[in-house]
């Protein structure tokens, strides 16, 4: 429930907690305002943390209670190493240090950075960076709490074969990452079996293990002489490997991330019969050469699983969609993503996962509202426990399925209809009436969306006498799948009349509107790009949510107005899409970087009445900004990005392809 109070809500009783409780401390312990403080904070995210402490040093001090720290991830960027503040004080669990090389600067702030936090760091990321093995031993010695460990991308590590082959380093290591539960070993392109083997030695009690898009041999057999007997691999990692590392790890193995490998039916049943192996988490993402036969082994032998994830899967068909809503009746999350031969007389099968909580099925292009109405809203028990849905690019999905879905999933949290075509305002109505737990929406390409879908009226009320025509069902007239004769169609006679102010004012005055977009007042991910039919009409009106974190508004016709809206309305926003909205201009940046203080992402990539007064604003104004795109803005020159770029310390990522006209 304390979720659902909007962040300014929340701030206004701290502070008065706070001043009544503050006459209190005077006279007794200063800890027990501390706790006062501290549990305040437990009901805000993250970023109204960051901002709350910054009060005063009594608010600072509890933001650090370790209570509030499990969340907090800390991320050291390469690029701005040189610029990392001192925090000595902090007990951060997760840290991320990504993209280091091995300069004597870098090895200094790693160092630094573990010793500082080592007694209670939890999760450790070293993705992408230069790391010797002597580096990496030290580094580690100093984490003895660690239960995650992320080693993707770190090629170097791997390059010369020799990690961990002195023993004194191996006992080390045991000793400090024997409770680590999870090790990502993604994208090393140079892992082998006897590098494989010691890094897994030292990690004992892995229950959760990430080899996606390594080198993985499958026929590993081939590479020994004549005669030899089989041993592990100086140079190769082979699968065989593998299964044998899982046998013995079996009763602990939990999770399994096998993806962007060539991964055969062959080699998952080899995987899934192994005995004692009880799997509840099984990400199989691009695995092209799996299908009914191997999910077939998949659903007999592993029936603990709880998360599977096939997405890219491109032979997954009906028929494995329906082995697994036989038998896996304990799945929570089912993606299957691009698996595009999937078809509505499988998904209506989903009514018989009575623990589905998370459902992906974007870009599968045969499935309409039909299989979804029986598939999802034909369960009680899936109705009720789903809470995240991503039907991005189902073309062929109507208004009738959503209509049908707000009536029964009344928790959904996480929506995306991305590019449903045939999505109208009626859709809009019924997610704004009745999915008031929303924290995510997306409905980029929905072009059938309109003002009035926004400000939830009906197109009557406005005296407006569009006709929608829907008889295409979501197919585009371009393809073959439109089998209409029809190539001119008589006008009717009937012109349409867009809205005008003086309506809309005098509407939101006289009707009581229950289907406005602002019902959904936690919302903090909106994606409304690729609406060409809203105007700054319904825009300046609805967007104002206290929560909303991100909002992409790019390609959309939009005016200064509505920018000014935005920057006045959403105090919480950190992350604002513009790109092609070529009719804003400096006045709005401007109003950006005054009036929205978390912004750190920005996009006014091709909005061509941009100067280098809008690099000016961002400059003086945006302390926290760390990604800017301004790609094809022809009034803006490259050397006051440079300049921008060199002055505001916390800038990382710039993106500024063809600025001022030139490469």
């Amino acid at each position: 429930m304390a979720e659902m109070l909007c962040v300014n809500l929340v701030m206004c009783h701290a502070i008065k907690i706070f001043l009544l409780v503050w006459t209190f401390a005077c006279y007794t312990d200063i800890l027990f305002l501390l706790q006062i403080v501290t549990h305040i904070m437990r009901f805000l995210s993250v970023s109204d943390r960051k901002e709350a402490s910054q009060v005063c040093r009594i608010w600072y001090e509890a933001s650090l209670d370790p209570i509030l720290q499990k969340d907090i991830i800390i991320r050291f960027h390469a690029l701005t190493a040189n610029n990392m503040p001192q925090l000595p004080h902090r007990k951060t669990s997760h840290l991320i240090m990504d993209q280091f090389d091995t300069s004597n600067s870098a090895k200094s702030v790693m160092l630094n950075s573990c010793k500082n936090f080592g007694e209670s760091l939890q999760s450790l990321s070293l993705k992408a960076s230069n790391l010797t093995e002597s580096t990496f031993v030290e580094l580690l010695t100093h984490c003895k709490n660690l239960k995650s460990l992320d080693l993707s991308c770190c090629n170097s590590l791997f390059m010369s074969g020799k990690l961990l082959e002195r023993n004194s380093d191996m006992q080390a290591l045991r000793k400090t990452l024997k409770d680590v539960k999870k090790l990502n070993l993604s994208s090393v392109r140079y892992l082998s079996d006897a590098t494989f083997n010691r890094i897994v030695t030292v990690c004992e009690n892995l229950e959760s293990l990430s080899l996606s898009s390594s080198q993985i041999t499958f026929n590993g057999e081939v590479y020994l002489k004549t005669g030899s007997t089989k041993c592990a691999s100086s140079s190769l990692l082979t699968y065989g490997n593998i299964l044998e590392y899982v046998r013995i790890q079996a009763p602990k193995l939990k999770s399994l991330n096998l993806s962007r490998n060539s991964l055969s039916n062959e080699s998952l049943q080899d995987l899934v019969r192994i005995k004692d192996l009880n799997l509840n988490e099984l990400i199989l993402v691009g695995c092209k050469d799996i299908y009914d036969e191997g999910i077939a082994d998949l659903c007999q032998h592993q029936k603990s699983l709880r998360l599977l994830d096939l997405s890219g899967c491109i032979e997954v068909s009906d028929g494995c969609v329906g082995l697994i809503s036989s038998n896996l009746g304990n799945l929570e999350t089912l993606k299957i993503n691009k698996c595009r031969r999937v078809t509505d007389s499988s998904i209506q099968l989903l009514k018989h996962m009575s623990s589905l909580q998370v459902l992906e099925l974007s870009e599968i292009y045969q499935i309409s509202s039909t299989g979804l109405i029986k598939g999802i809203c034909g369960n009680v028990n899936v109705s009720v426990l789903l809470t995240h849905l991503n039907i991005n690019c189902c073309s062929l999905v109507q208004d009738s399925f959503i209509l049908s879905l707000c009536k029964v999933v009344p928790h959904l949290v996480h929506l995306d209809l991305g590019s449903c075509f045939p999505l109208t305002d009626v859709s809009i109505h019924a997610i704004s009436r009745s999915l008031k737990c929303l924290r995510y929406l997306r409905l980029a390409w929905c072009k059938e969306i309109t003002d009035l879908g926004l400000l939830g009226f009906e197109a009557t009320e406005t005296g407006n006498k569009e006709i929608h025509n829907h008889g295409d069902n979501g197919n585009c007239r371009c393809t073959r799948k439109y089998n209409s004769t029809t190539i001119f169609r008589k006008p009717t006679g009937i012109k349409n009349k867009t809205p005008s102010t003086t309506d809309i004012e005098a509407l939101m005055q006289n009707v009581d509107n229950f289907n406005k977009l602002t019902n959904l007042s936690g919302l903090r991910h909106l994606d409304l790009s690729s609406c060409s039919k809203l105007t700054d009409l319904s825009l300046t009106q609805i967007l104002k949510f206290k929560e909303l974190q991100s909002l992409n508004l790019s390609m959309v016709h939009i005016k200064d107005a509505t920018v000014f809206a935005i920057a006045a309305n959403n105090p919480s926003l950190e992350f604002l899409a513009l790109a092609q909205c070529s009719a804003i201009t400096d006045a709005a940046v401007e109003a950006i970087a005054k009036k929205i203080p978390r912004l750190s992402s920005l996009d006014v990539s091709s909005c061509d009445l941009l100067t280098e007064e809008s690099i000016q604003h961002l400059q003086k104004h945006c302390k926290r900004l760390r990604c800017l795109d301004v790609s094809f803005c022809s009034n803006i020159s490259a050397e006051s990005v440079d300049n921008l770029e060199n002055n505001v310390k916390t800038l990382h990522t710039v993106h500024k392809r063809l600025v001022g006209g030139t490469f």
